[in-house]
C-alpha cells in the first residue's frame, strides 16, 4: 500500500495537503466549527474500509459530514456514521487531523479524522444520502467514481497502529 506524496488532488481541484496524527484532546484544543468544521470515520472490517456512495456527488467516499452547532467532532462523528450507515454504538477513536484547501469557495480546512475498527459484519442502511456500501481493500487501486482524498485518508489510517 503506497503512500502517495502530498498534494493529492481530485477531479474539482480539491486537495488533500497534509495529514497528521492526533488525539482527542488536540482536537478540543483545536477549537470550534471554524477551525474544524466536518469530521470523517475510516469503518474497518476484515482488511477493508467501508466506503459509502453519496447520491449528490455520486462517489464513493468515507463517512462523515458537518459540524453541528455547539457539537463536538467526535459527536459529529458518532451521528455521520449513524446517519450514514446505521452503524452505532461502536468505538470511534480519534486518529488524525487532514488539511485540505478547497475549492468553490476557496478555503482551506482542517478535518477530524475518527477509525472505528469491527469484529463483525454491520447492518447497513440505505437512505437518501447514501445509495450503496463498499468494503474497499486499501491496497487495491482507487475504484471509479472513487474521491482520491478520501481513498488516502483510508490508506493512510489503514497503515496507523492501534491505539
Amino acid at each position: 500500500m503506497t503512500v502517495r506524496p502530498f498534494p493529492i488532488r481530485d477531479g474539482a481541484g480539491n486537495a488533500l495537503t497534509a495529514f497528521r496524527g492526533s488525539s482527542e484532546a488536540e482536537l478540543r484544543r483545536l477549537g470550534g466549527r471554524d477551525v474544524v468544521p466536518a469530521a470523517l470515520v475510516v469503518v474497518e472490517y476484515a482488511g477493508a474500509v467501508l466506503m459509502v456512495f453519496d447520491a449528490w456527488r455520486a462517489a464513493w467516499e468515507l463517512p462523515g459530514g458537518g459540524r453541528e452547532r455547539d457539537e463536538t467532532t467526535h459527536r459529529t462523528a458518532v451521528r455521520e456514521l449513524r446517519e450514514e450507515t446505521g452503524i452505532h454504538g461502536v468505538r470511534l477513536d480519534a486518529v488524525a487531523v487532514a488539511e485540505f484547501d478547497l475549492v468553490a469557495p476557496d478555503r482551506r480546512e482542517l478535518l477530524a479524522v475518527y477509525r472505528a475498527r469491527l469484529r463483525a459484519a454491520p447492518r447497513l442502511l440505505v437512505n437518501d444520502e447514501v445509495l450503496d456500501f463498499l468494503w474497499w481493500p486499501p491496497s487495491d487501486p482507487v475504484g471509479e467514481h472513487m474521491n482520491p482524498l478520501d481513498a488516502e485518508i483510508a490508506r493512510r489510517v489503514a497503515r496507523m497502529p492501534t491505539a
